[in-house]
C-alpha cells in the first residue's frame, strides 16, 4: 500500500513540474538598443582651486572713520557636493565647503593713526579705550562656511546602458549663502556671507562612480560693522568686502547613493 501511495505522489509532482512557467520578464536586462544609462543621485568631496586676485576685489574699511588698505590671501575651498537628478538633462546640485581668508590691514596713514590713538588714549586717560595698536595695522583670520543650491542642465555626448557609462557637457547656476567667523579678538561682528555662482564642465560616470570638473565663476559679499561704534555715525567703523572670482577650476568625485 505504502508503494503504491509513493508512486502516485511521484507521478503527480512530475506532471505539476511539467507545467510550471517562469516569467522572468522583469530580470534585469544585460543588453538593450534602446536604454541608456541613466544619472543617479550621488555625493561626494569637492575642490575648488580658488585664487582671490585684489584686482576683482571692492571694499570699503574704516575705524573711527579712517581709510584703511587691505590685502587678501586665500586657501581653496574644500567640502562636499551633491547631485539629484531629475534625467540626464536638468537636476538640482548642493555644495557645502569651507574657505580661510586672510586679511591684513593697516591704516593709510599709519603716523596720523598712532598720533590719533595717543590722544584717544589721553581723552579716556587710559582706562577703557575703544581702540588698541591693533586696530590701526594688523591682520584677520577668518573662517567661511559656504552653502550653495542650484540647478544643472546636461547635454549627453556618450551613453551607454550596456557598458553603465556616461559623459555629458553640463552648466550650472546657483545661489550663495554662508557664515563668517574671525579667528583673532576682532571688534567687528562676523556678518553673514551671500552670493551667486555659475559655470560649466565635462562629468563622466562609470557603474555608480562620478567625475565632475570644470571652472566656476562666483560672487561674494558681505558687510561688517564694529559691535560697539566709536565713530559718529555706524558707517564710520566698517568693513565691507565684495569680491568676484572668475574661471576656477574645481573638481568633485563622488558616488551614487543607489
Amino acid at each position: 500500500m505504502s508503494k503504491l501511495l509513493f508512486s502516485i505522489l511521484a507521478v503527480s509532482a512530475l506532471s505539476f513540474a511539467d507545467t510550471v512557467y517562469i516569467d522572468n520578464s522583469m530580470a534585469a536586462a544585460e543588453h538593450s538598443d534602446t536604454e541608456e544609462y541613466e544619472e543617479r543621485v550621488s555625493v561626494g568631496p569637492y575642490v575648488e582651486f580658488t585664487n582671490i586676485k585684489m584686482s576683482n576685489v571692492t571694499y570699503n574699511y574704516k575705524v573711527n572713520n579712517r581709510k584703511y588698505d587691505i590685502n587678501i590671501d586665500n586657501t581653496y575651498t574644500y567640502g562636499a557636493a551633491g547631485n539629484l537628478p531629475f534625467n540626464n538633462y536638468i537636476g538640482f546640485y548642493m555644495i557645502a565647503a569651507y574657505q580661510y581668508l586672510g586679511i591684513s590691514y593697516q591704516d593709510r596713514n599709519l603716523d596720523g593713526a598712532y598720533k590719533a590713538l595717543a590722544q584717544m588714549e589721553e581723552d579716556y586717560m587710559g582706562w577703557d579705550v575703544p581702540l588698541d595698536s591693533g586696530d590701526i595695522k594688523g591682520r584677520h583670520q577668518m573662517h567661511t562656511v559656504l552653502f550653495q543650491i542650484g540647478f544643472d542642465l546636461g547635454l549627453p555626448l556618450y551613453s551607454s546602458y550596456d557598458y553603465q557609462f556616461m559623459i555629458k557637457l553640463f552648466g550650472f547656476g546657483g545661489g550663495i549663502a554662508g557664515k563668517t567667523f574671525f579667528q583673532d579678538d576682532s571688534k567687528f561682528v562676523a556678518p553673514p556671507l551671500y552670493g551667486y555662482a555659475y559655470g560649466f564642465g565635462l562629468r563622466m560616470a562609470f557603474h555608480k562612480a562620478v567625475l565632475s570638473g570644470g571652472v566656476r565663476n562666483s560672487h561674494e559679499y558681505f558687510h561688517a560693522y564694529f559691535e560697539r561704534k566709536i565713530s559718529e555715525t555706524k558707517d564710520g567703523d566698517e568693513f565691507m568686502l565684495d569680491f568676484d572670482n572668475y574661471f576656477q577650476p574645481f573638481v568633485n568625485l563622488s558616488i551614487a547613493l543607489f
